[in-house]
């Protein structure tokens, strides 16, 4: 039996895809039961209901102690179909993650992952799936972009992927945070190289991938736990005495479509400085946790220069925009009388209020406050360009700038947003505020550390006001400045991190190292605090047996994300500091980490399908919760509406602001381009759109571009098949495609689909006709 791709997962032919709008809430489908309303499944030849998603479930547990926690990640995944298959996932994790431990189980039998050269584990992976045995491979796309892929899942099968990690836990003003990542949102791609690794199908809407999550936090604060709240979702507490909490979630059909944010706060009197030293077989490693005294008053209140950028693309479209407003606007109240500002909003272009900032007066707070409740949004992600415009032309030697950047950070080129930042920033800092329930949080944590600031997520389900009252706060007297650590009767080499940020608030400073000999030292922190020497000197002790094992892998993640800014930065450094591709290597292979040049991969020896043939499926993923489905794909007869459904491997995000082929996503960006665009290492990807005189030159070169694309695609030859959605199916229709030569195999009013073969230069006249949404090419 063969299986067909649609919408990114697979359907057999001689079965029918099902998408279950029953309305309203429910159960998830279990095999050969009925299944949860707007819940993607298979239709059977009996006429059972079987899962269509290949990853039937993630389990999560967290073991947090004091500020550290070790986090256990199993992704169940199941061939409901009665062929072999692949599955390939793309799911998050937190960016500060130390990934260092990946098995495979398959009934009883356990594979331990090994850490390889990304080539390396690749070709290890392609060879087993080639035999046909059981394998695991798993890359790091971005800091917080993971791909897992399972080869060999024969019929009926279950495999397990367990991966662990560990991480220092967020703490600030005595509260914790834990938070865990579930779901990739949508990425803006222009210049994003690979943008095929970034952005996995997304459900269509009203339907959901039928996988469920379940999580549970098992908590030992060292401290009696005062209050706690989870932020996105609702759950079951068991308290386990005064210093300990059991963490569950409420939901057994949790969609997995938000950030978990557990916060707890612990009594200020029992937080202490902490120290954490182990001595294993690749030498000493520590870890020292030293908390700033309270914040001084600062009576001198310096004349500040702040640009308020608001991210307007279609990603914010609906509550988000509404959120971000809601801030702006806050947020510029915190004005002092001497203070200058500007207001910049951005999506396909960059939209400032004015040329050059304005004195706060009544009238100009007013004009802003006009600007700031008219921005919509619509359009690409065009972030760089923004960060860019509003660092350039510091030209007021007396004020600092500060910038305010609100977005959610869904684009593709994180490393060329860091490095415009550095390249920029000069005397300013930037203040970053991730505004949804599921931010990329890698890139504003990288944006506040290059800009010199801090981060600050605000979730759709909070009030702005904590978030502005700390900024104000954080902007207008850091807690502690030029930050140095210093140690004495202990030798010690790589300490991280090598150049002390800023503390703008009540949380710890983390400073971990290697140390060689064991023994007594002491550590001396010290510091501006109030504009007025600081300094702390703490008494410890290197220990010279292993007590936590964790601290080398931690170490390894700080050094690792020490080298890659060292790598994009490298040609704005000098030739002594700049770090290569092959250190973060040596490092990722000797602590067993994950990194972008290193994978976990797991190959069971015995043969489970001889011939090694299997069909490929990407594993579907949910829509980002408050992210709107018409920002990001277009209305549905908006300009920007994709006629050609790229694959999940294409490379190019749904839809296109700019265009498929330059990495855009739906909205309106003004500008649309008549093209069709052709990739034929991935079967093919086209995209339609209507002309625009108003295009710039560079917009007109990728059009010229992509209609010598279009010529490649009219002179192709040979029988394809495809997948077709309309905006409805009735008879005309299906004899108007069959006239332009589509052989049909497949249709269904309900799902609005046609399935058939044609001639690959049908392909330009198909994408015409009116009654076409889009098309997709599923092999040659």
């Amino acid at each position: 039996m063969q299986t067909r791709l649609i919408g990114g997962v697979g359907i057999m032919t001689t079965a029918l895809l099902a998408i279950a709008m029953l309305g309203g809430g429910g159960a998830p489908a279990q095999a050969d039961s009925t299944p949860a309303p707007g819940q993607l499944c298979i239709i059977q030849d009996d006429g059972k209901f079987g899962n269509l998603c290949p990853l039937e479930r993630t389990s999560v547990t967290a073991d947090v102690s004091g500020y550290g926690a070790r986090v256990t990640v199993t992704q169940t995944f199941v061939n409901p179909s009665r062929e072999v298959i692949e599955a390939v996932y793309t799911f998050p994790l937190p960016n500060d993650a130390a990934v260092d431990r990946m098995q495979m189980k398959i009934g009883s039998r356990i594979v331990e992952g090994e850490i390889k050269r990304r080539e390396e584990a690749r070709l290890i992976y392609d060879a087993a799936k080639n035999a046909g045995q059981s394998a695991a491979l798993l890359d790091q796309e971005r800091p917080n972009i993971f791909t897992q892929s399972v080869a060999n899942i024969t019929p009926g099968a279950k495999v397990e992927i367990i991966i662990s990690y560990v991480q220092i836990l967020k703490f600030e003003e005595g509260t914790f945070e834990f938070s865990f990542p579930m779901v990739v949102g949508p990425r803006y791609l222009e210049n994003t190289p690979d943008a095929n690794k970034i952005s996995p199908p997304i459900t269509p809407k009203g339907t959901r991938t039928g996988t469920n999550i379940d999580l549970t936090v098992n908590i030992n604060a060292g401290a009696p736990i005062q209050e706690f709240a989870s932020v996105l979702h609702k759950v079951r507490t068991n308290r386990q005495g005064e210093n300990g909490m059991r963490v569950t979630l409420a939901k057994a059909d949790e969609i997995p479509n938000r950030d978990f944010i557990l916060r707890y706060s612990v009594s200020t009197d029992s937080i202490q400085d902490g120290f954490i030293g182990h001595m294993g077989d690749k030498g000493g490693f520590f870890t020292l946790f030293l908390m700033p005294p309270k914040q001084a008053t600062n009576a001198q209140i310096t004349p500040k220069e702040i640009i308020f950028v608001m991210d307007q693309s279609g990603s914010q479209s609906g509550f988000p925009i509404e959120k971000s407003k809601e801030l702006s606007l806050k947020l510029i109240k915190t004005l002092n009388p001497a203070d200058t500002f500007n207001v910049i909003g951005f999506s396909s272009k960059v939209n400032p209020l004015w040329q050059e900032p304005h004195l706060n007066t009544p009238r100009n707070i007013a004009e802003a406050e006009t600007f700031i409740k008219g921005l919509q949004a619509n359009g690409g992600t065009r972030l760089r360009a923004a960060a860019v415009a509003a660092l350039e032309g510091q030209n007021d030697p007396d004020r600092l700038r500060i910038v305010v950047f609100n977005t959610d950070g869904y684009v593709g080129e994180e490393a060329e947003i860091l490095k415009a930042i550095h390249e920029h920033r000069d005397r300013a800092r930037m203040f970053t505020f991730g505004i949804g329930n599921s931010v990329n949080r890698f890139l504003l944590d990288e944006m506040a550390i290059a800009g010199r600031g801090d981060v600050e997520i605000v979730t759709l389900a909070e009030a702005a006001d904590e978030a502005v009252n700390r900024f104000a706060a954080r902007s207008t007297s850091p807690v502690l400045t030029d930050v140095s650590v210093s140690f004495d009767g202990v030798q010690v080499e790589d300490v991280l991190p090598a150049a002390l940020p800023d503390v703008f608030s009540e949380r710890p400073v983390v400073v971990t190292g290697r140390y060689l000999t064991a023994g007594k030292g002491s550590i001396t922190v010290s510091g501006k605090l109030g504009g007025r020497p600081w300094s702390r000197n703490i008494e410890v002790d290197f220990p010279s047996r292993a007590s936590a094992p964790a601290i080398e892998s931690l170490w390894a993640r700080r050094k690792v994300d020490d080298l890659t800014r060292h790598t994009y930065l490298s040609q704005m450094l000098p030739e002594s500091e700049r770090a290569t591709e092959e250190e973060i290597v040596e490092v990722a292979l000797e602590f067993g980490i994950m990194t972008q040049y290193t994978s976990f991969v797991a190959v069971e020896k015995r043969v489970v399908n001889v011939g090694g043939k299997q069909r490929t499926i990407a594993v579907p993923i949910e829509m980002a919760d408050g992210v709107s489905y018409e920002g990001i794909f277009g209305a549905d007869k908006g300009e920007l509406a994709a006629k050609f459904m790229p694959s999940p491997q294409a490379g190019i995000m749904r839809g296109g602001a700019v265009s498929a082929g330059a990495g855009g996503y739906g909205g309106s960006a003004g500008t649309a381009l008549e093209q069709l665009t052709y990739d034929p290492t991935d079967n093919s990807i086209i995209v339609r759109g209507t002309s625009d005189e108003s295009m710039s030159p560079e917009q007109k070169r990728k059009y010229r571009y992509e209609s010598r694309v279009e010529q490649q695609l009219r002179e192709a030859k040979g029988k394809v098949e495809v997948q077709i959605w309309l905006k409805k199916v009735d008879k005309a229709i299906v004899e108007k495609l069959k006239k332009l030569g589509l052989d049909v195999d497949f249709e269904d009013d309900g799902l609005k689909i046609v399935i058939g073969t044609c001639d690959a230069k049908a392909l330009i006249e198909l994408a015409q006709i009116d009654e076409v949404d889009r098309i997709r090419k599923l092999k040659a």
